[in-house]
């Protein structure tokens, strides 16, 4: 029995209507179409845009030609649709919408996941009989239908329970199914395999026969959480967060791959970001700006997966520099009224009748707390302008350093408590003692992302990606 070739030129296949789809051979031919994909598929680019602080708008470009072995689905005359598999969908993202249009934002269709399990389902049994050199038995037949259906997003754990079940299978063709071994077809069966029990083929139709060139977008909306993507204690206060994120561009998927990344205004991306990993074989671009990151990359690494991996974090710009003067301000308030304390008290208990003296010590009292009262509501209105019209990732990705400062105004209201309530020397000591050491220990925790940022911008600078 002579073995096909499931990576061999074929002409087009033509499907008179949708029930054309159950036909084996659409299967077998769809799984063709996305082994040649490197042939016909050009140019691939990825765009995310933060939505808010819990979606990433992520639009993803295909450059394509449709290829000569197309499977076209016939129409009226002249409206032929030619199917493309443009990429694989990880099972765990099929409850999101997928929008896909053309260049020109005309919506294509793209086939239902029903249709796309039984395609794949085809195609896996085809490289198995191809495999064997004939029938399998229905055990696996049935598993492998299953397969493509499951939901199970533990694949790996599906795929070793595969490798250790006795299918009644001779040796040599279960050695040939799922051993590791060097022969091209069988390693096109394991990977195909691994990669459908997690994953299905987002298969688009595209007006026009084969030769066309066209463009083509799928775009969609991917839940994020800041909260989860702190990898240490301190990202927090740092306002800093990690984004990694799957592309799935790894295989030779398109001959260039490109991806850019847009952050709101009040975000930017760290100079230090590390980009995709692992790194492609070959030199890579990459250009880093305050908002947007653009990266380039060519020829993957076939069976490596791939991983965008940035840090964003919070500009801290304007406001950051008025909350530390705010707060400086008030450390030296706290120093003067740790520093006359005595003439404080003195003046509040001193009767102004027998002595001038206490006049003006009451009023520097008086002025003290004017002050406090005065510095503490001009640090509400900085920390309350600082999150007016603010993206909501940016609040999310702050809500660490904002909370720190909102302690100032508390400061100065206490430190105003102080100056009437306490009636000796000692106590109003110790009370503005113990804020300026609280202060002290705020005026640090709000500079240190300062000083973190200014020494990486530094490094940076010396060091360009």
């Amino acid at each position: 029995m002579t073995t096909p070739d499931p990576e061999a030129p074929q002409q087009t296949l033509l499907l008179d209507n949708w029930e054309g789809f159950k036909d084996p051979a659409a299967g077998i031919r769809l799984g063709q179409l996305w082994l040649s994909r490197t042939k016909w598929l050009h140019r691939r680019t990825d765009t995310y845009r933060f939505v808010d602080a819990k979606t990433v708008h992520a639009t993803t470009s295909f450059h394509v030609t449709i290829p000569q072995d197309a499977l076209i689905l016939k129409g009226d005359p002249g409206q032929d649709q030619s199917v493309v598999p443009l990429m694989v969908l990880d099972k765990s993202e099929l409850q999101y919408g997928f929008h896909v249009c053309d260049a020109q934002g005309k919506a294509l269709p793209r086939l239902l996941d029903d249709e796309c399990y039984r395609l794949e389902f085809h195609f896996l049994e085809f490289l198995a009989k191809t495999l064997c050199g004939g029938p399998i038995p229905d055990r696996l037949t049935e598993e492998l239908r299953n397969v493509t259906k499951s939901h199970n997003l533990n694949g790996s754990i599906q795929y070793n329970t595969m490798i250790s079940t006795e299918w009644g299978l001779p040796r040599a063709q279960a050695h040939s199914l799922f051993s590791d071994t060097e022969n091209a077809l069988s390693k096109t069966f394991r990977i195909s395999l691994k990669v459908l029990i997690g994953s299905h083929f987002l298969c688009v139709l595209v007006p026009g026969e084969p030769g066309k060139e066209c463009m083509i977008e799928v775009s969609n909306d991917a839940p994020y959480k800041v909260e989860r993507k702190w990898s240490t204690a301190w990202m927090p206060l740092l306002g800093w967060v990690d984004w990694p994120f799957k592309t799935n561009a790894p295989v030779g998927d398109p001959r260039s791959y490109h991806c850019e990344v847009w952050v709101p205004a009040g975000v930017e991306i760290n100079p230090s970001s590390v980009g995709l990993v692992p790194t492609p074989p070959e030199p890579r671009s990459g250009r880093l700006g305050r908002c947007c990151y653009h990266l380039a990359a060519h020829n993957f690494t076939s069976g490596r997966d791939y991983e965008l991996r940035l840090k964003l974090r919070g500009e801290l710009l304007g406001w950051l520099f008025a909350t530390l003067v705010t707060c400086l301000t008030v450390l030296a308030l706290l120093w003067i009224g740790n520093s006359l304390a005595a003439e404080l008290v003195k003046a509040k208990t001193s009767k102004p009748g027998k002595t001038g003296s206490a006049v003006p010590a009451l009023n520097l009292t008086v002025l003290l707390t004017t002050i406090f009262l005065a510095v503490g509501a001009a640090a509400i209105t900085i920390l309350a302008k600082s999150s007016t019209r603010s993206h909501a990732l940016e609040d999310k990705m702050l809500a660490g350093v904002r909370a720190f400062a909102w302690c100032i105004p508390l400061v100065c209201f206490v430190a105003s408590l102080i100056l009437f309530s306490a009636g000796t020397r000692a106590c109003m000591a110790l009370g503005f003692h113990l804020l300026l050491i609280f202060q002290w220990a705020l005026f640090g925790l709000i500079a240190f992302p300062y000083i973190v940022r200014a020494w990486h911008s530094l490094k940076s600078r010396g060091n360009p990606p």
